[in-house]
């Protein structure tokens, strides 16, 4: 990636999560890993990679599906990885998100964007594979397979505060979920904080893709925990971060 594109995109990023009012701070948590030939391990991110089908009509709505894996945890403010915190997370099972989201497209767009889409719908849910071996078709993220095994840990329908930016270099886009509830199975997996109520904010970049017909979109994905206010519970941040995903040739 070009040294100029890629520090626009890093303002750009930056831009957006300034444009929202909760900013995200590490908030260390505890995931039980004893199940799995662990211990009770302390972290402050959850860290994967991500690929996402976007699909437009020709009456400007678009819908989203994505599939996340997350198999790294980190520590110490997001510097120090699983094997430094004696997490066994990608080794010996693995975490999962699903991703969806309906909305609209307006060209030229808000915030000086060509061209911006905002979801009026969506849901987020995470998951555990304890065999690791849940995969998603690449043309239809949403459909999986190898599950029986999987648990759900938590999801949300709440669709709050949302973004998608697109410039001529790439685009970028920050979806809020409100409500974020953890399971019995999540209440297991997660033992602090309590109560585990959560917003779940989803952050992405992407090439510039023509918005028509279907188009997939990869990069990295992070979550981290903020509490914007005191008042607030615990937020799920999800960085869809992918700063290399100009670099990626799409499908």
């Amino acid at each position: 990636m070009k040294l100029k594109t890629l520090v626009k995109s890093l303002a750009l990023t930056a831009g957006i999560a300034a444009s929202f009012s909760s900013q995200a701070d590490f908030l260390d948590f505890s995931v039980d890993e004893t199940p799995y030939g662990g211990e009770v391990v302390t972290a402050d991110k959850l860290n994967g990679g991500y690929f996402e089908l976007l699909s437009f009509d020709d009456a400007g709505n678009f819908t989203a599906t994505a599939f996340a894996s997350m198999n790294q945890l980190f520590g110490n403010d997001g510097t120090a990885n699983s094997s430094q915190i004696g997490s066994v997370i990608g080794a010996n099972y693995s975490l999962y998100a699903t991703f969806t989201a309906t909305g609209t497209v307006m060209t030229p767009g808000a915030q000086g964007a060509n061209s911006s889409l905002s979801a009026q719908s969506g849901s987020f849910s995470l998951f555990l594979d304890p065999n690791q071996d849940t995969t998603a078709d690449v043309n239809s993220p949403s459909d999986l397979s190898m599950t029986s095994d999987d648990m759900l840990l938590g999801s949300s329908s709440n669709l709050a505060q949302n973004v998608g930016l697109l410039y001529g270099f790439g685009g970028v886009f920050d979806f809020m979920f409100r409500d974020f509830e953890l399971t019995a199975d999540g209440d297991t997996y997660f033992v602090s904080p309590t109560p585990f109520y959560m917003s779940v904010r989803v952050d992405g970049d992407f090439d510039t893709i023509p918005l028509e017909g279907e188009q997939l979109v990869t990069g990295d994905v992070s979550a981290v925990f903020d509490v914007p206010e005191p008042s607030t519970i615990a937020v799920l941040s999800l960085g869809l971060l992918g700063l290399g995903a100009t670099s990626r040739r799409k499908s």
